[in-house]
């Protein structure tokens, strides 16, 4: 260590005088040569940087890495990730769904005095979640995932501690925000070669579900439909008269993943884009 810090120093001096503070800053990245797995960084903590992890850029004096002031402000340690202000993860409100005590659709709850939206989705961006949820006016969920197959509630009308002139979800319905794009089961649909669902095919190698939807909004559509398999649709519209029908009929396994289901025949597994 004592002759990689005199190479540095010596070259430094090669180039001209360099502050001490940043010498310390190219000395910590020297050593920084991992990325956090776990949201824990910096000299004292195995040399892990936050750059490019889900938990925030900015690693904290005490070494855990997020985008609050108490992370990038006083004591940042500049040689494991961005210090200074930070912008957060945006989160789009994805709408209001179903949720209950033994079926959560985020399983971290996080304690939050005067909650609102905003506070809920800074304390969840913090802990690099990717989803934040409010529910029965005080509580903050967060996760990196829904537990559960989103259903729609119209029950989010309790007024938030922090801010009474918005709502924090409701009794047994979460108000849930995301930062990453999110699809809505919808279930089986009737579909027919001679009049299609969704109007637009997809040739998509290896076909799963998630492959499907991340195809169609790419393409900007609304709507992803996977059927017999190795078949991927998308439309903005569903046309033709298509229906939910028997769940059982979408039984096909997919093409890239065999745990799961892509529709069946004349049968169409269909997703909406929140």
């Amino acid at each position: 260590m004592i002759a990689s810090t005199f190479v540095l120093f010596c070259a430094a001096a090669a180039v001209g005088a360099i502050p001490a503070q940043s010498l310390d800053a190219e000395i910590l990245r020297a050593r920084a040569v991992v990325t956090s797995t776990d949201g824990i960084c910096g000299a004292f903590n195995g040399s892990a940087s936050c750059l490019g992890t889900g938990f925030g850029n900015c690693c904290s004096q005490f070494g855990y890495c997020g985008t609050s002031d108490l992370h990038c402000g006083t004591g940042c340690q500049t040689g494991f990730g961005s210090c200074g202000t930070q912008p957060g993860p945006q989160y789009k409100d994805l709408g209001c769904f179903v949720d209950s005590t033994s079926a959560r659709v985020l399983p971290t709850l996080i304690s939050h005095a005067g909650n609102t939206p905003t506070k809920c989705k800074a304390a969840c961006a913090d802990g690099g979640f990717a989803y934040a949820g409010l529910e029965f006016g005080s509580q903050c969920w967060c996760g990196s995932a829904p537990q559960q197959d989103l259903v729609q509630s119209q029950s989010c009308n309790i007024a938030c501690p922090g801010d009474s002139t918005l709502t924090c979800g409701g009794s047994n319905a979460i108000e849930l925000f995301a930062t990453v794009p999110t699809w809505m089961n919808l279930g089986c649909y009737s579909d027919t070669t001679l009049s299609r669902t969704l109007s637009n095919s997809l040739n998509i190698a290896g076909n799963t579900n998630k492959k499907c939807q991340d195809a169609c909004a790419a393409a900007g559509y609304k709507y992803a439909g996977t059927e017999f398999g190795n078949q991927c649709f998308c439309g903005n519209t569903i046309d033709n008269s298509g229906a939910p029908i028997a769940a059982s009929t979408c039984n096909k396994a997919c093409a890239g993943d065999s745990t799961a289901t892509c529709g069946g025949p004349n049968a169409l597994s269909l997703f909406y884009l929140l």
